[in-house]
C-alpha cells in the first residue's frame, strides 16, 4: 500500500485500520466528545509499525470535565454593590479659585454636592472567627487592595465591618459542608481617607478658632462675627494666641495644623476567596 511517503508496506500491516473508530463516533470514557480526524504516520520510520492518531474535540465546553469540580457557593465571585452619598458642602471660591462673593465683599452663602460610595461586599468562604469581626472597623487600606476584578489605591477604603454568617450547602456526596455567607461595609474616598503627610489613619486640620486674642493677655477675648454674610475664622498657633485673621485662605505664611487619629491602617486580609 502507498501512504505517499515514498515507503511502500505490505496490506497486511495496516489491516488494523479497519478496527480504529469511526469519525463522528463518541469517545469511549469521555461525554459528549467526538472524533473529527484520523491519521497514520509511519513510526520511527519503520515501514512495518504505523502510529495512528485520533483528534477528539468536545462539543460542549461547558461541560463539567472530572467528578468532584461541581459547582459551590465558594465559586461565587466577590462583588460589590455602590450606593452614592450625596452631601452639601459649603464653598468658598469656585473652580477657577475665585472667591464666591458679592460686589460689596459679602460672602454667598454657596454649596457644592460631594459624592461619597458606600459599598456592601459579599462573598463566600470556608471560614470565619467571629471575634475577627471587632478587628475590622474603621480601618483604612495601607496598601493596593486587589481583589477579585476590584483594584483599590493604598488609603482610599474605609472598611467600616466585617460580618459572616454561617451556612451549609450539599455536595455530590450528599455530605452537609458549612461555610460562611462573607459581608463587608466599605467606603471609598478617591482622595484619601489619611492625610498623607500625618501619621498612619491620622487626618489634618488647619487650626482654627471661633476667638482671637486682642493683647498677650490671654483673657481679653474678641468672639466670631455670627452674622453669616461676615464670617470670619483665625489662626491660632499651638498656644491658642491669634496668628492671623483669615478669611478665604490663611492669612499666615505657616499656618499650623493639628492631627488626629481617626483610622487603623492595615493590609486587607479579610476576604479568602
Amino acid at each position: 500500500m502507498n501512504f505517499n511517503d515514498g515507503a511502500w508496506r505490505p496490506s497486511s500491516t495496516v489491516l488494523a485500520y479497519s478496527n480504529l473508530p469511526k469519525i463522528g463516533s463518541q469517545h469511549p470514557t469521555i461525554t459528549s466528545c467526538t472524533l473529527k480526524n484520523v491519521s497514520i504516520q509511519s513510526y520511527n520510520g519503520q515501514h512495518d509499525h504505523f502510529r495512528a492518531i485520533l483528534d477528539y474535540e468536545f462539543e460542549d465546553f461547558n461541560i463539567n470535565f472530572s467528578a468532584g469540580d461541581e459547582a459551590t457557593p465558594l465559586d461565587e465571585p466577590f462583588v460589590i454593590n455602590w450606593t452614592p452619598t450625596i452631601r452639601k458642602e459649603p464653598v468658598s471660591e469656585d473652580l477657577n479659585g475665585t472667591a464666591i462673593r458679592n460686589p460689596n465683599g459679602e460672602a454667598y452663602d454657596a454649596s457644592i454636592n460631594k459624592v461619597r460610595l458606600d459599598g456592601v461586599c459579599t462573598w463566600n468562604q470556608l471560614d470565619w472567627d467571629i471575634e475577627d469581626t471587632t478587628n475590622w472597623v474603621s480601618v483604612i487600606n495601607r496598601g493596593t487592595w486587589t481583589v477579585g476584578e476590584y483594584k483599590f489605591e493604598a488609603l482610599t477604603v474605609l472598611c467600616n465591618y466585617v460580618v459572616g454568617n454561617l451556612a451549609f450547602y450539599t455536595n455530590d456526596n450528599g455530605r452537609r459542608v458549612p461555610y460562611y455567607k462573607m459581608q463587608a461595609g466599605i467606603s471609598y474616598d478617591p482622595f484619601k481617607w489619611s492625610f498623607e503627610g500625618a501619621g498612619e489613619g491620622e487626618v489634618r486640620f488647619r487650626r482654627e478658632g471661633s476667638y482671637y486674642y486682642k493683647s498677650t493677655n490671654k483673657k481679653i477675648k474678641y468672639p466670631r462675627p455670627q452674622d453669616k454674610a461676615n464670617y470670619e475664622s483665625y489662626d491660632l498657633d499651638s498656644d491658642g494666641v491669634l496668628l492671623s485673621r483669615n478669611v478665604d485662605q490663611p492669612t499666615s505664611p505657616n499656618p499650623e495644623y493639628d492631627n488626629f487619629k481617626l483610622y487603623n491602617v492595615k493590609k486587607f486580609n479579610f476576604v479568602d476567596v
